[in-house]
């Protein structure tokens, strides 16, 4: 795979009517839909994204994603053939679009952008009992007694396009020293355990 060597920055316009929440919804939902398009049509896999602005205390007193959004991939003719003009159309009153240009020097290091998922008490429950040799009510027990994995990392609520149920896609956003290369799923992030990078500055 390919070095990530070029970016198009998406601004959220700060708008006194309208949540940075609900424009990231829309922002995300067009994306996720332009990213699946292009796998899809293309086999395109190597589009990844970051937050400039994100921000996570690990006290959990604070979290955000900003306002910012980069969309990095290894060629302007990825960009391109993505169009990210084309699907934020209906965006344009709320977001700025910058045209595509090159990463070039100005990364300062890289990130590992992932999806957080919280464990389900019931599969903690089972991976105790089993480890404990202990019966499942057991282990219910004794799971439900400690705090549960409630860490609170910034999210964008989306809607299943199957059955409309919405969802948070819960953002990890993580420095790490070396860059590595792979694919991104279709929300531009990594899957559970990859730990592709993104050039971050």
């Amino acid at each position: 795979m390919s070095q990530l060597t070029h970016y198009q920055e998406i601004t959220i316009i700060p708008n006194p009517e309208i949540a940075p929440y609900f424009i990231w919804s829309q922002l995300f939902t067009q994306l996720h839909i332009g990213l699946a398009d292009i796998k899809n049509k293309h086999g395109t896999q190597s589009i990844g994204v970051s937050f400039p602005d994100y921000h996570y205390d690990d006290k959990g007193k604070s979290s955000k994603l900003g306002l910012k959004l980069r969309v990095f991939a290894p060629s302007q003719q990825d960009l391109e053939t993505l169009n990210l003009v084309n699907w934020l159309s209906r965006l344009t009153d709320y977001v700025h679009i910058k045209r595509i240009s090159d990463v070039g020097d100005k990364a300062k290091g890289n990130v590992v952008v992932n999806r957080y998922r919280p464990k389900n008490m019931l599969k903690q429950a089972e991976e105790f009992a089993k480890y404990k040799d202990i019966s499942l009510d057991a282990a219910l027990v004794h799971c439900a007694a400690y705090k549960q994995d409630n860490k609170l990392y910034p999210y964008i609520s989306l809607k299943s396009i199957s059955n409309k149920q919405p969802y948070p896609l819960s953002i990890v956003q993580q420095a790490v020293d070396d860059a590595s290369q792979g694919a991104f799923n279709s929300y531009g992030i990594n899957n559970a355990a990859d730990k592709v990078t993104v050039p971050h500055w």
